[in-house]
């Protein structure tokens, strides 16, 4: 098992940490499993699956167990029966436990805020998932909760919100229809799902330094067209997220969610946020259906495994060029069932530079995001050929001389789509847009291009 540093930790789960998280040098996240829906009183198998799948961290997303009652003494009987599984204890074993909860286990069907018992179920919540007594968790009000792991560069962020403990009354649909869900959007704007503390630490959260997100609720985020619980029973605050994402600039963002007894992904193009943004769902451990149902509406759907028992998986390999992430689902034998893979170069808002600039006043803005209009007047690669190099002087060596450093094996897909087989010689005379951040080798000004975003043709000369 890998080693795991966590860089920057809010209230990470003390109790289920094992002991490697204190190595001395950190080392990146590369496996990450989660999972919903797990009813005590039925069996668990698929914690084999989960285990074989050598997680480094397992996120629970909620209907942890099935509590459903205001009783604290059932709950409590309930949370021991999960304790007393030996799957979920190997799982314990095996890598640290980061959580939040949905309706079931916070207390009853879909309640919300108006749960009697929600400060004593949190108090429970937490005793459970090893939060020290101590902790400034046990005094917030909702079980929200983040994490960043690894080095910079490689860092990865998790924030797990409550959409329970402040989430406002559900607004029923009329007339209801059988098998399309009770629920219909809610335009009150004095609604809410998670409140305004918990929006404030988001916002705080969103704006520290991580390459990549997850950001996990109990529901589902993206899929807007059934009538049960999820974001879009609340428009606005379905908005304000995504709006939130947008103005924090964070980058990397994927969403997880649970809660539907079915596996899918779902996906928003990039004039959402300014990048594409997915929302895999993995749902139950022991809840999935158990046969074939029809597929609920959902005009985002990528991918749906809408029967059977699964847990989902986040595969991060750093050591591609860009870092490629797989978004994947597995059922209970651990065998995948969806797989999206996603460069993480995609998960970022392409960059808009306030005005172009001369190529020849580059070193001035070192670190910087810099757009440069030009006409490429030599080229070159490195001696490996895993880069190749343009220029906007004919002599490389020229002080003036900016030189735009191609990732060969990033942008190889590009070139054979857009049917450039030499692209030394095809850029050589054509006039160039390149966006990119300037960076220095050797004192000399460079910006690596490894993607086909930052390359726009203007025209030939």
């Amino acid at each position: 098992m890998r080693n795991l540093l966590v860089t920057r930790c809010l209230f990470i789960v003390a109790t289920f940490v094992p002991s490697f998280l204190a190595a001395d040098e950190p080392q990146a996240l590369r496996t990450i499993a989660f999972g919903s829906c797990a009813h005590q009183e039925k069996p668990q198998p698929i914690w084999e699956s989960v285990v074989a799948a050598r997680p480094e961290l397992f996120l629970f997303l909620g209907d942890n167990i099935y509590g459903d009652s205001e009783n604290i003494d059932v709950l409590k009987a309930k949370y021991d029966k999960l304790a007393a599984i030996s799957g979920f204890q190997k799982l314990k074993s095996t890598c640290p436990i980061l959580a939040t909860w949905d309706d079931h286990d916070f207390g009853g069907d879909d309640v919300g805020a108006n749960y009697p018992k929600r400060v004593e179920s949190q108090q429970l919540f937490f005793d459970f998932f090893g939060v020290p007594p101590d902790s400034p968790r046990r005094k917030q009000e909702g079980v929200y909760n983040a994490a960043i792991f690894g080095p910079p560069g490689k860092r990865v962020q998790i924030i797990l919100l409550d959409c329970r403990y402040h989430r406002s009354p559900l607004k029923k649909r009329e007339p209801q229809i059988k098998g399309q869900g009770n629920y219909e959007p809610n335009t009150d704007k004095t609604t809410t799902i998670l409140g305004p503390a918990q929006w404030k630490w988001l916002e705080e959260q969103l704006k520290q330094p991580a390459e990549f997100r997850l950001i996990a609720s109990g529901v589902q985020i993206i899929a807007e067209d059934h009538g049960y619980e999820k974001w879009m029973n609340f428009p606005h605050e379905r908005e304000r997220l995504f709006k939130l994402i947008r103005d924090t600039e964070a980058t990397g963002v994927v969403l997880l969610s649970g809660d539907r007894h079915l596996a899918e992904l779902s996906v928003l193009k990039d004039d959402t946020i300014g990048y594409p943004i997915y929302d895999l769902t993995s749902s139950g451990l022991n809840q999935g259906a158990k046969g074939w149902r029809k597929l609920e509406v959902n005009q985002h759907r990528v991918a749906t495994m809408n029967f059977g028992n699964n847990f989902g998986v986040i595969a991060i390999d750093w050591d591609s060029k860009p870092p490629l992430i797989r978004l994947q689902i597995r059922d209970e034998s651990g065998d995948i069932t969806i797989q999206q893979k996603v460069l993480l170069s995609v998960l970022k808002a392409k960059s808009k530079p306030k005005s172009l600039t001369d190529p020849k006043l580059a070193k001035r803005h070192v670190g910087e995001e810099f757009a440069v209009e030009f006409v490429a007047r030599s080229s070159g690669t490195s001696k490996t050929k895993e880069f190749l190099f343009v220029n906007t002087e004919e002599d490389f060596k020229d002080a003036d001389n900016l030189t735009i450093v191609l990732d060969a094996k990033a942008l190889d897909e590009d070139f054979h789509r857009e049917h450039i087989d030499d692209p030394l010689k095809f850029f050589i005379g054509k006039k160039l847009r390149i966006r990119g951040t300037v960076h220095l080798r050797q004192d000399k000004p460079q910006i690596l291009v490894n993607d086909w975003g930052q390359i726009e043709l203007l025209e030939e000369q």
